[in-house]
């Protein structure tokens, strides 16, 4: 997949490509729907399928959100797009100026002039131009005057809910981490790189790997069942996420315990993939106490993993 970083203008030429438009953070399974549909259309004609989508995400520029955490990184997002089939990912800069164009000059000038569209793909809620004036209907009504098919995808329902990443970001940061899974169409993930921690975990009979992971969304403190991937193997795991209140530490931690595995794990790069949040982080009376309560949580997390074995990433 060809990624095109666009400060003012594209100077490459497109010859009529399928766009998706969408910022598509989590590319939850409404997401993957525009974008498969943007695919089929673009490969049955052996033309490309294009992404066009901001960077900044416009709501951090227009400081409508100062801080919105992200469900995917750029990288994760990029390598996602790239499995379902997508040729090229436009990643125009988003900048106060670029805010104050009017839907129909977003149309002409970058659509139809820059990308050449034939067909343009969007969920039913996009909006786009100065005040978000732009709507999925004057897209349709634009694209017959400018010769493109503007299709709006309908939203996707999950268990009667539509599936959005404001919602899936309001699952995670609850813990509820299944349910966020079912609308991502995938596991919810974290990567780190394996750093020196307190090496308390080997003390107590479950040695632990300390990550310090991509800036991005995060659970909330507890203990969670996780596959772990790590040099082109997945491991059935436990994760803490929290500041061990019973050794009274002031710094959050990631700590993941991996199953039935030995090896030195310090410098690796390891994908921590969340299946189910077992309980929220507890203060212990002792360390006998401790070390009982982990045990209860390891055999736990082995029988929600075997039950979800054939879900396992990878």
């Amino acid at each position: 997949m060809e990624i095109i970083r666009v400060r003012d203008k594209i100077f490459q030429t497109f010859l009529k490509p399928s766009v998706a438009l969408g910022n598509f953070d989590g590319v939850h399974l409404g997401h993957r729907e525009i974008l498969r549909r943007t695919v089929e259309t673009a490969h049955s004609k052996g033309r490309d399928a294009v992404v066009y989508t901001f960077d900044p995400h416009p709501r951090l520029v227009l400081n409508q959100s100062p801080d919105i955490p992200q469900i995917t990184t750029a990288d994760e997002k990029a390598a996602i797009l790239e499995s379902l089939g997508i040729d090229v990912l436009v990643l125009a800069e988003f900048t106060k100026e670029f805010a104050k164009q009017t839907p129909d000059s977003f149309i002409q000038d970058t659509l139809v002039e820059e990308l050449a569209i034939k067909n343009l793909f969007v969920g039913e809620n996009y909006r786009f131009g100065s005040g978000r004036a732009g709507t999925p209907d004057h897209l349709r009504k634009m694209g017959q005057v400018f010769g493109f098919a503007a299709n709006i995808v309908p939203s996707v329902r999950v268990a009667g809910e539509i599936v959005s990443s404001t919602l899936i970001r309001k699952l995670i940061q609850a813990g509820k981490i299944g349910p966020a899974n079912e609308m991502l169409g995938r596991h919810f993930s974290v990567q780190g790189k394996v750093i020196h921690g307190h090496s308390r975990g080997k003390g107590l009979g479950y040695p632990t790997a300390n990550i310090k992971p991509d800036r991005k969304l995060r659970p909330p403190d507890g203990v969670y069942a996780v596959f772990c991937k790590l040099r082109d193997r997945v491991y059935p795991s436990v994760m803490n996420i929290g500041m061990n209140p019973t050794f009274h530490d002031r710094k959050t931690s990631f700590e993941v315990h991996v199953l039935d595995f030995s090896d030195e794990l310090y410098g690796s790069t390891i994908q921590i993939y969340f299946v189910e949040r077992l309980r929220p982080e507890l203060t212990f009376e002792s360390i006998d106490e401790l070390k009982s309560q982990i045990a209860k949580d390891v055999e736990k997390a082995r029988l929600i993993l075997i039950h979800n074995e054939e879900r396992m990433p990878f």
